[in-house]
Formats: C-alpha cells, sequence, structure tokens
C-alpha cells in the first residue's frame, strides 16, 4: 500500500521514539507499506535537521543512523511527476499551502498521507492518516 509521508513525522521520529518511530520501524520488518514523498521533502528536512539534532539530544551518530534508517525507506517523486495536482492540492488547502506538494503526491498516487499535522488532517481528514491510525493498521 503506498503511503505519502509528510516531513513533520519524520522531524517527530528524531525527536521522540513515539508513533511515528514505531511505524517505520514495524514497516522496516513487515513492508506493509511503500513510503514515497516529493523531493520537496528533502528540502524542507535539510532546513530543520539541525535545529531537531539539537533539540533531541542524541548523539550525531544516532541522530544520523535514525535519520538514514527513515530516508531509505521513502521513495522520492519528483514534482514533474504529479504537476497536473498541484492545483487542486492548492485549492483543498487554501491558507496551509506548505503541505501541498503532499496533498498533490497523494491525489495523484490515490492513496493516504501519514502525517502528524492537525491542520493538515483537519483540512483533508479522508486523506491522512495519524501516526496512531498509521499503526493500528498493522
Amino acid at each position: 500500500m503506498k503511503i505519502v509521508v509528510d516531513v513533520n513525522v519524520i522531524l517527530s521520529s528524531l525527536l521522540k521514539e513515539g508513533r511515528p518511530f514505531e511505524v517505520f520501524s514495524i514497516n522496516s520488518l513487515l513492508n506493509k507499506f511503500d513510503f514515497v514523498a516529493p523531493e520537496f521533502l528533502l528540502t524542507e528536512l535539510e532546513k530543520h535537521k539541525e535545529r531537531i539534532f539539537k533539540i533531541s539530544r542524541l548523539s550525531r551518530g544516532i541522530f544520523d543512523d535514525a535519520l538514514r534508517f527513515i530516508i531509505e525507506q521513502i521513495t522520492f517523486v519528483p514534482k514533474s511527476d504529479f504537476l497536473e495536482c498541484i492545483d487542486e492540492a492548492k485549492r483543498i488547502l487554501a491558507d496551509h499551502l506548505k503541505d501541498a506538494p503532499y496533498l498533490a503526491l497523494a491525489l495523484k498516487l490515490d492513496c493516504p498521507i501519514f502525517s502528524g499535522d492537525k491542520s493538515f488532517k483537519a483540512l483533508c481528514p479522508e486523506k491522512v492518516l495519524s501516526p496512531t491510525e498509521m499503526f493500528d493498521k498493522f
């Protein structure tokens, strides 16, 4: 089952080993989900990585290993592959445009989005699965 991954579940996985990290951990064993994300996620991740590292209080090695463990489970998709869905995603998200690439990819692939962003979930309740909802799918 394809699932679009939002950057916030990766960031929260690095901050604490809660549900988001458990989803990635269990999936690495069961391969139930085929995680995908827009290449844009890598840009967002790079922008926040050092701040998240400092907050996490993990050693550099453990932080880098955890990040690599998660990233290796995700297939990254160029914007050109879902460009035709961007306008619809922007229309749906209106005041929450930062998530438009994730929604556009989910619309293109007709699949849900793994995200802990409550605002995103409120705007797209049928499309967005919280970490707990993802965990329950195992």
